[in-house]
């Protein structure tokens, strides 16, 4: 008979059975964790042991102006990389750190702390290198298998601006990663940046790229497009006379300017100067600004200060000054005060108000910038005399709410939305705080804050005779295959005021123009509306300062609107610094190229306005010659001596710099003929147009006609200047008056 197992054998057996069982248990329960949970993280351990990835970069869709001139691209470039885990030895680490760094115009340095990421499977060496520059880098890796194996070379995209500063503050620009970091690039980088692609590689288990087979290629989908309303033309003007300004008036916080359609709200230019070059946005590019930090340089090799200084100012001219920076609008405002209170029926055109040079409102004491007063003055002289006593009449009658209204319908208060990023609404007294010393300083643009884009918008809706327009700088948004994604049209937001008030502001602020602007705003053969603007600037909260803002805004052609131009030209230090004298001559330069281009052609009605042109210097050269650069100017030749196309010119009448009118004519003597300077004036009263052009042609002066019909048999001269009699220079302009 078998023996029975003892107690304690059996007590060992079930101890032992159990332990099994608890092993069993604990290591079911590892592999449910390591299978089930944590799953996901051990199948991508695994698959990046057994695969390399390489991204292949999207390309970035292009921006393009209106007529679709390109403004920023992306063009084919290489990104290198590394694979630290196949450099096998310490001498080919070192050889080939330093044949990246000299072909790539790296640091040493740099590249071998990323060749030493010894387990590393990837790191990104070098982006946007050239085509040229990566012929050098295969000759070079093709010296040896073991530099070609640990180094991949891909295509990428690199952004260019082929225009360079141009529109740069609106534009913005990408970092290293093309990545959109300011302006149009960073608000709109989802539609521009697309989807990288990769090229998924299978490895074995030494970390070699198995063969093609089991390669994996995900396509790139490139990014969107997107069109402006921007018209490169335009915006050439815009900056090109703006940055004239900057230099001559030396400008110590930047000019802006921007230029719309009145018609539509589209931005057709926008520009802050000094901006950057977005193809090397941390260099400054700017002389002035350049030789200014100069003082900030030292004998130390840190330049610490110097640097810190540099890296914010060319921080700073990155900013949209149009839409980021508020500033008190000044007498430009007036245009709004005065649409209040005309379309409440509050004043009238012709109604008279009187100015001794300041105005007293309980305790403070208000001045007129023409201290000693204008004296009579009816409005529409009053808003060209940009007289701050008479609007602080005016916004009395208006009153604090309906001031507070309209200054939200012109949409004052809150941003334009146009577009662009970094935009900011306006600085203004709440409706319960408004006091009436805040009514009566801001009926002339001062103690409240707009942007140069809310100003135009609200002007702009004026010049279209009433309606506010929705400002859009994005045309359109479009795939690669050309199907529109986002479209943008006109709209009308409201109506701010009557077209019959509008049209009544037209006149107003063409008379200001033609009147108070004549020197330094008039276009000759243009209607051109506008009112200028010089603001005290905040300082330390305090308006007790030299610093001054100047600006001008006008539309034109002042009786059937089209486009409406702002320039703000802040801190200008030099010896002026009113609007009138600074900024509308900027404005009227801007609008009359803006004219041009755009075919608004010049109007001389009935005569009574001849566009005159300016005389080139044609003497010491040929008569052939000289005939051509006169009559290229509309102007027609007398010759006085030799008429022989060789013949040498040797003196002129008038001079070289003068102006004529169109048609006009210029005096020719050649080969030392000898010079008669004067004639004397016939009398022309009496005589029809015709008549008079033969008489004073015959005695070698020019005419001017002034007045209507004149082709009419009994439209006759009832005047002229100079008088009858007088003895002047041969090629003298005689004004003749037609009844």
């Amino acid at each position: 008979m078998p023996k029975r197992p003892s107690k304690s054998m059996v007590i060992r057996f079930y101890v032992i059975r159990i332990a099994f069982v608890l092993a069993f248990i604990a290591l079911a329960a590892r592999f449910f964790y390591l299978q089930i949970i944590e799953h996901d993280k051990y199948e991508q351990l695994a698959v990046s042991q057994q695969t390399s990835d390489i991204t292949v970069s999207a390309q970035r869709g292009t921006i393009y102006d209106v007529n679709g001139n390109a403004l920023a691209v992306s063009a084919t470039a290489h990104m290198v990389t590394i694979a630290p885990n196949k450099i096998t030895d310490e001498e080919t680490r070192i050889a080939l750190s330093e044949g990246l760094a000299e072909i790539l115009e790296l640091k040493y340095e740099d590249v071998y702390a990323k060749a030493n990421q010894k387990k590393s499977q990837y790191a990104v060496i070098a982006r946007g290198v050239e085509s040229d520059v990566i012929d050098k880098l295969t000759e070079f890796l093709s010296t040896s298998k073991k530099f070609s194996t640990a180094v991949s070379v891909t295509e990428s995209a690199k952004r260019y601006y082929p225009h360079g500063n141009l529109l740069s503050t609106v534009l913005g620009f990408v970092g290293v990663d093309s990545q959109g970091l300011e302006g149009i690039e960073y608000m709109y980088d989802a539609y521009l940046k697309g989807t990288d692609g990769k090229i998924i590689s299978s490895q074995n288990a030494t970390g070699t790229s198995m063969p093609f087979e089991y390669e994996k290629y995900i396509d790139a989908e490139d990014g969107y497009d997107i069109t402006l309303t921007v018209d490169l033309e335009v915006q050439y003007f815009l900056e090109k006379h703006i940055e004239n300004t900057r230099v001559e008036h030396n400008v110590q916080s930047r000019v802006a300017g921007v230029v719309m359609n009145v018609k539509t709200g589209e931005v057709l230019a926008m520009s802050t100067k000094p901006d950057f070059d977005p193809n090397e946005y941390m260099v400054i590019t700017d002389s002035l600004t350049l030789d200014y930090l100069e003082q900030f340089k030292n004998d130390e090799d840190d330049n610490a200060e110097y640097n810190k200084i540099y890296t914010d100012t060319v921080k700073s001219y990155w900013k949209n000054k149009i839409v980021s920076e508020q500033y008190d609008p000044g007498s430009t405002f007036k245009i709004f005060t005065s649409a209040m209170a005309l379309e409440e029926g509050l004043v009238s055109v012709n109604e008279n108000f009187f100015c001794s040079g300041n105005v007293k409102k309980g305790a403070v004491t208000y001045h007129c910038h023409k201290r000693e007063g204008h004296g009579h003055e009816t409005f529409l002289e009053a808003l060209g005399n940009s007289c701050n006593p008479v609007f602080i009449a005016l916004s009395e009658r208006v009153g604090i709410e309906k001031f507070y209204n309209y200054i939200t319908i012109f949409g004052l208060r809150e941003k334009t939305n146009v577009g662009l990023p970094g935009e900011v609404s306006g600085l203004h007294h709440s409706l319960s705080s408004m006091s009436t010393y805040n009514l009566f300083s801001s009926s002339f643009g001062q103690t409240f804050q707009i942007t140069g884009m809310q100003l135009i918008a609200g002007v702009s809706a004026i010049a279209n005779g009433g309606t506010y327009m929705q400002p859009y700088i994005i045309k359109e948004i479009t795939d690669s295959d050309g199907n529109i994604i986002v479209s943008n049209e006109p709209k009308e937001v409201r109506n701010v005021v009557s077209e019959k008030t509008a049209e009544t502001l037209w006149e107003m602020l063409e008379f200001a123009v033609e009147t108070n602007y004549k020197n330094t705003a008039y276009v000759e053969g243009y209607k051109i509306a506008g009112k200028t603007g010089t603001s005290e600037k905040v300082d330390n909260g305090s308006y007790e300062n030299s610093k001054r803002i100047a600006s001008f805004i006008c539309f034109a052609p002042a009786d059937d609107p089209e486009i409406c131009v702002l320039v703000i030209v802040d801190e200008p230090n030099s010896e002026v610094q009113y609007g009138s004298l600074i900024a509308a001559p900027l404005g009227k330069d801007i609008m009359y190229d803006c004219l041009k281009h755009l075919n608004i052609e010049p109007n001389y009605e009935d005569g009574s306005s001849v566009q005159s042109v300016k005389i080139p210097y044609v003497r010491d050269i040929s008569l052939a010659e000289a005939k051509s650069k006169l009559m290229a100017e509309g102007l027609t030749v007398k010759v006085v001596g030799e008429d022989l196309s060789d013949s040498t010119v040797t003196y002129q009448i008038p001079g070289s710099g003068k102006k004529l009118p169109v048609g006009g004519t210029v005096i020719l003597y050649t080969n030392n003929e000898k010079v008669a300077y004067t004639t004397t004036v016939p009398s022309l009263v009496g005589k029809t147009a015709a008549e008079c052009n033969t008489i004073l042609a015959a005695s070698d002066l020019n005419i001017k006609v002034v007045g209507a019909n004149i082709n009419f048999p009994d439209t006759v001269a009832v005047s002229q200047s100079p008088a009858a009699g007088e003895v002047v220079d041969k090629a003298t302009v005689v004004t003749v008056t037609f009844e």
